[in-house]
């Protein structure tokens, strides 16, 4: 299990935090898929400021998946700026 904190700023934080209740159609569904499991944040102070720790059994997959097309959809549709995408994995002895 790899575990990854994503952080990123998006246009509307309220919006992009709808998107990540779970229930049917939710990221949290969708990337339930993979086996992947995400835990969603916000800057209280600059609510447009969020992240994410994600933990992942197969990071081939999880890579695959992050490039598709459905995933290429979910960030323009939560309007996520993908130019400030940052990703740190957990360092493991």
């Amino acid at each position: 299990m790899t575990t990854l904190i994503a952080f990123h700023e998006v246009e509307d934080g309220d919006h992009w935090a709808s998107a990540w209740h779970g229930g049917a159609g939710s990221r949290q569904e969708m990337f339930g898929q993979i086996g992947v499991t995400a835990r969603t944040f916000r800057d209280p102070e600059r609510p447009n400021v969020t992240g994410l720790i994600f933990e992942v059994p197969d990071m081939d997959r999880f890579q695959s998946f992050m490039a598709s097309d459905e995933v290429a959809r979910a960030m323009e549709e939560d309007r996520l700026k993908v130019e400030t995408v940052r990703v740190l994995s957990e360092i493991t002895p």
